[in-house]
């Protein structure tokens, strides 16, 4: 008798809504916005299962290993979703082959006004030819709960991560898209 009420709502809690706007970045524009957003959940392939040389725009560094495929980015997918958990948003970085070298998602503690302008005079760009972040991409990630920071040593723009100190909220938004991506989050 009851039976309906069991799957009451299953079906609209699997559906989500997602939009996607490419836009064409220079890596310096990446290393220019990223180190204003506060606290951002970063995933990467692991560099010990990554064959691939980063290339380095001239101008640019980064401190760890960790942060090489940003300065591989061509190409960013603004995305926009809503899930049964929430509003998600995030970008994916591609680099000139097609292939998704690093995703960043926005957390509650990140600063939104730095998100939204971030890529405010990027061109937009039709989606490249690539291929899309599956489940063996996701298996060589690591995530990490981070703030990029970007200063100036001679001459060079330094992208550099610090531990984010993130709210509660922040934490379990985290620990949930590492869930829902199969990834653990690394310290």
């Amino acid at each position: 008798m009851f039976g309906w009420l069991a799957s009451f709502g299953v079906q609209s809690r699997a559906r989500s809504t997602t939009t996607v706007r490419w836009l064409a970045v220079s890596p310096r524009t990446l290393v220019e916005g990223l180190g204003q957003l506060g606290g951002v959940l970063y995933l990467a392939p692991a560099q010990s299962s990554a064959a691939t040389h980063w290339p380095t725009p001239p101008g640019c560094l980064v401190e760890s290993a960790d942060l090489a495929p940003l300065l591989a980015t061509r190409y960013v997918g603004v995305t926009c979703a809503v899930t049964c958990e929430g509003p998600r948003e995030w970008i994916d970085c591609v680099d000139a082959d097609g292939g998704t070298v690093a995703r960043v998602y926005l957390l509650p503690d990140t600063d939104y006004l730095a998100w939204d302008g971030l890529f405010a005079d990027a061109l937009s760009a039709d989606e490249p030819l690539r291929v899309a972040p599956d489940r063996e991409w996701l298996r060589r990630c690591r995530a990490t709960v981070m703030s990029f920071s970007r200063r100036r040593l001679a001459g060079f723009d330094i992208l550099g991560a610090t531990k984010a100190p993130v709210s509660p909220l922040g934490r379990d938004v985290a620990r949930d898209i590492a869930v829902f991506a199969s990834v653990a989050i690394v310290s």
